[in-house]
């Protein structure tokens, strides 16, 4: 691919430690030099061949040309290639140490790696079966030229960390406005403040107009706050929560809760248990807390955080911030730019339907403190895989996506 790997980029690693040993100046990793050598080492092991005559005849410069670097004025190309049998211990580092050695202990390749008339590199490296043993192919594209290039740069730019704000009014504050009745069981609110503490039964009430405060307490309680900015707990129990009309804020508590935000700019948190949640129309803010919880964003530009557990969260149409958080989620952009968070910590999740150029993967500058370097990027049958290590492990899928794609959609927060 275009972009260098981890492991390939720990190869020019190698050669620019070598360079710096010499005091000569360190080589930038070009993408087409990279898609060349790719696609050299790949057709070598495709045809157990192992020559600088590649693919339809053609020579080293050939490839680089066709794979888009620009050789004008005054340029300069050169090739080494090199393959080790691999140990099967998980990783490669090791082989790549091993081809380094071989490649400086040669005059001729190591001729390459020293030129000082060369300033770029690609490199490809591939794993496949070659003359009946398993190895690691390499390929090393070396060149300068006067014309345009395309450097891959090895980093990720940082970006403002996604922000929102979880706080709901207390009810001491409410109560300045309270002006309308108090209801110990279900039933129907009059239109203006009211405040219902309901009891251990299974309660239904409606809150109609005013900016009404409902406590569900212990049963299965169904709690609906109609117009107005309503506050609704359902504590214990299996309730169901909806928002109605108005900037409501939703708590489910204790038990599975169904909560709908419906109009408005909602708050809502599940709190523990298998929590259902829906957006509705406007920009809500949804929190999962504990729990395998099922999150829709609806049609706002919603802010969902799964929390702990195993949760399915999807943004829906709109331009939203997904974050799964502790816990393997699978994260669901739906329409829009969506940006997908991902901590240290978080686990394993999957992302499905992201679209390259469009959504953007807000990765914990944590996790890549070393540039991508410290992470492993591959294409699998399932998507484009993520490694951070010690756990937390990214799975892309989206149409028409490669490992490039991904790449470019990584930022820093």
């Amino acid at each position: 691919m275009a972009s260098a790997t981890a492991d390939e980029r720990y190869f020019v690693s190698l050669i620019n430690q070598a360079r710096q040993d010499r005091n000569l100046s360190t080589l930038q990793i070009e993408k087409s030099l990279n898609r060349a050598s790719d696609s050299h080492s790949a057709w070598m092991l495709d045809t157990d061949t192992f020559s600088h005559t590649g693919q339809g005849d053609s020579s080293a410069t050939d490839r680089m040309r066709d794979a888009g670097f620009d050789f004008s004025g005054s340029w300069v190309s050169a090739e080494n290639i090199a393959y080790v049998s691999v140990n099967n211990d998980g990783s490669y580092r090791d082989e790549i140490d091993t081809l380094h050695q071989m490649l400086m202990d040669s005059p001729g390749h190591y001729a390459n790696i020293t030129n000082t008339s060369v300033g770029l590199i690609g490199v490809g490296l591939k794993v496949g079966e070659f003359n009946g043993y398993t190895v690691l192919m390499a390929t090393q594209n070396f060149a300068k030229t006067d014309g345009q290039i395309d450097l891959d740069p090895g980093a990720v730019s940082p970006v403002n960390t996604p922000g929102v704000n979880a706080a709901g009014q207390g009810r001491a504050g409410w109560l300045n406005d309270f002006d309308g009745r108090v209801f110990t069981r279900d039933g129907d609110g009059t239109g203006r403040n009211d405040d219902f503490r309901l009891n251990a039964a299974d309660n239904l009430a409606r809150g109609r107009g005013g900016d009404d405060w409902m406590a569900g307490r212990g049963g299965n309680d169904t709690l609906l706050g109609g117009a107005g900015d309503d506050r609704q707990l359902g504590h214990a129990g299996a309730d169901v929560l909806g928002g109605g009309h108005g900037a409501d804020t939703l708590l489910g508590h204790r038990g599975d809760d169904r909560l709908i935000g419906n109009a408005g700019d909602d708050l809502m948190r599940g709190g523990g248990g298998r929590d259902k949640m829906f957006g509705g129309l406007n920009d809500d803010r949804m929190f999962g807390d504990n729990g395998n919880d099922r999150m829709f964003g609806g049609r706002g530009a919603d802010w969902l955080n799964g929390g702990n557990g195993a949760d399915f969260v999807n943004g829906g149409p709109g331009n939203d911030t997904l974050r799964g958080g502790k816990g393997n989620d699978v994260l669901v952009g739906g329409g829009g730019a969506d940006s997908f968070v991902f901590r240290e910590g978080d686990g394993r999740d999957k992302i499905n339907g992201f679209v390259a150029g469009q959504d953007r993967l807000m990765i914990d500058e944590g996790l890549l403190s070393g540039g991508m370097n410290a992470a492993d990027i591959g294409e699998t049958p399932r998507g484009i895989a993520v490694d951070f290590g010690n756990g937390d492990v990214l799975l892309v899928r989206g149409p028409d996506l490669d490992a490039d794609d991904v790449i470019g959609s990584i930022f820093l927060v």
